[in-house]
């Protein structure tokens, strides 16, 4: 059963339905690296509707295009309005809108949504669910998270590489947006410089900031409207297609955002040499002798370390009584280049003496010369 339909079953009693499972494969395991809280963070959700790309639309003609008519040697700016179900009632019904007050309203630019259609040159594999990394990933600058430190010694401390925190987000939906721009005025010539403040902005992203869409210009149809006791208008009728995007804030029910952090890694400033590498890796074991009640004696001499040419230290090496580790506090030695090497033990802590019975080795990194 999938991991979005997994409830509290218990098989051994109840086997899960067939009807509400999505495919007949093996239940997906819960992946614990995808289960990052958000609470914590203060990225939002990224959000496109319909709504942005009409607003998108609305703007970029009244902010950029901002486009005016000559009336009585005055400049006028021609307001522009979204067709709702009112508005659109009555243009269909009279050619033309009337304000509150039954005037008739021009110059005057509408815009009417037509039509809503999937994107074909770009289409989503969607097989029930989306596939794995069919996503965008972003990636942010600061991550509080970076605290990994660790040392090797003896050789050089190296700075890790950095996990970085990751938001995975959906691929949206690619969807052409037809739309009309109706245009009245009261003369030929002012319909005219309205078409010609606009024409050019065909093929621009129209929009605002990062809501933008780029959108082409079709074939202009224009008319004139004669209506008896009624003064003439001209109009036109601009389509417009728009390359938008929709995603909504859940898809599946499903956040459509995701947290994420990448692996750590650990980077070599240097190339360790063969015999660095021969130091680090031969390891060797030499027994220990029994001298008295606190005190033994070990046949071998510190191996030198090819880093500073100092013997190797006491952290370099471990000490076992009858197979048990013995703690290092418990013991006083400083590892020298000669041999026999004397190691003191305190017996108080340790909680028993020594006896010549006992097995001792010393591991560690022992000079094979």
């Amino acid at each position: 059963m999938s991991r979005e339909n997994r409830q509290n079953i218990d098989r051994k009693t109840n086997k899960p339905s067939l009807k509400s499972t999505e495919s007949s494969r093996n239940d997906q395991l819960l992946n614990r690296a995808n289960e990052i809280r958000r609470d914590d963070d203060i990225v939002k959700t990224p959000k496109r509707t319909v709504y942005d790309i009409d607003y998108a639309i609305k703007w970029f003609i009244e902010n950029e295009i901002q486009p005016q008519v000559n009336a009585n040697g005055e400049l006028i700016d021609v307001p522009v309005i979204f067709s709702n179900g009112e508005k659109w009632d009555n243009v269909r019904r009279l050619g033309y809108l009337r304000d509150e007050k039954g005037m008739l309203q021009s110059p005057l630019i509408m815009i009417k949504r037509n039509s809503l259609q999937e994107r074909d040159t770009l289409k989503k594999l969607d097989i029930n669910r989306p596939a794995n990394g069919n996503q965008i990933v972003y990636k942010n600058s600061y991550n509080k998270k970076n605290k990994y430190r660790d040392e090797l010694f003896p050789v050089p401390t190296n700075e890790p590489m950095s996990s970085e925190e990751l938001y995975a987000i959906n691929i949206p939906e690619y969807v052409d947006v037809e739309y009309d721009l109706l245009i009245w005025t009261d003369f030929t010539t002012q319909l005219n410089t309205l078409v010609e403040q606009i024409m050019p902005y065909g093929t621009f992203a129209w929009g605002n900031e990062f809501n933008k869409y780029r959108t082409f210009i079709r074939s202009l149809s224009f008319e004139t409207i004669n209506t008896v006791g009624e003064d003439r208008l001209v109009r036109c009728t601009m389509p417009l297609t728009v390359n938008g995007t929709l995603m909504a804030e859940q898809e599946y029910r499903k956040s459509t955002i995701q947290k994420r952090y990448s692996l750590k890694r650990v980077q070599w400033a240097q190339v360790i040499d063969a015999e660095t590498m021969l130091y680090i890796t031969n390891l060797s074991d030499q027994s220990g002798s029994f001298n008295d009640a606190d005190t033994i004696a070990v046949s071998g001499s510190a191996a030198l370390n090819p880093i500073n040419s100092e013997p190797a230290t006491k952290n370099e090496f471990d000490v076992y009584i009858n197979g048990q580790y013995i703690d290092k506090y418990l013991y006083t030695w400083t590892p020298i280049i000669t041999s026999p090497q004397t190691i003191n033990f305190n017996t108080g802590s340790l909680g028993y003496t020594l006896s010549s019975s006992d097995t001792i080795v010393v591991n560690g990194r022992w000079s094979t010369e």
